[in-house]
């Protein structure tokens, strides 16, 4: 027996932004299926337009389990990750010891099969396009919440922006210009738009 898919499905349990009010809720499942677009139509970015060979199902995969462990700690809010850096460093020790138990919970000869996704091991440059998909996400939740009249989240946003800003990948600056500008649209607007 293996409580490894059980623990994972409880992701839709989790509620991300647990300090802010929120317009429309979010759990890590819904939260790592955003990751895993957004990653996906970057790493398709570099590979298209950039000269990159980078494998999209590593990319997706890593984006999928990103946030696995997750489903033992839960959501811990970024201001108090980043309240300063003994809190930081301390969190990730946490991080990372919840996610090798979560890998734990698999049949030995699964575990190498999952471990890299889900202790955010992965190549260097996997692990940049799913922290630059993750920052992304956040950033439209930020845009969905204040376009519902949700102020909470304008500071979020401007810390978020910042955090974007400083990603130096082409590919972002790429999604950023094409795809982020109708995230706010309605469904009307949007099929509007592409006709």
């Amino acid at each position: 027996m293996s409580s490894f898919f059980a623990t994972i499905n409880r992701l839709k349990h989790i509620q991300r932004w647990g300090l802010k009010r929120n317009s429309v809720s979010e759990n890590v499942k819904e939260h790592s299926f955003d990751v895993c677009v957004i990653a996906h139509l970057l790493c398709a970015i570099r590979n298209e337009f950039y000269q990159g060979d980078m494998d999209p199902g590593e990319v997706v995969l890593a984006a999928l389990y990103h946030d696995a462990h997750e489903s033992i700690t839960g959501d811990l809010p970024t201001p108090i990750k980043r309240f300063n850096q003994g809190i930081y460093d301390s969190y990730k020790a946490i991080e990372h010891t919840a996610a090798c138990a979560l890998v734990d919970t698999l049949p030995a000869p699964l575990q190498d099969d999952v471990f890299n996704y889900v202790t955010e091991s992965c190549d260097d440059e996997v692990m940049a396009l799913v922290k630059a998909a993750d920052t992304i996400s956040a950033y439209v939740k930020c845009i969905e919440e204040i376009r519902a009249g949700n102020q909470e989240f304008k500071a979020a946003m401007n810390d978020i922006e910042k955090r974007l800003n400083l990603i130096e990948l082409p590919e972002v600056d790429y999604f950023r210009k094409y795809f982020l500008p109708e995230v706010h649209l309605t469904v009307d607007e949007l099929y509007r738009a592409n006709r």
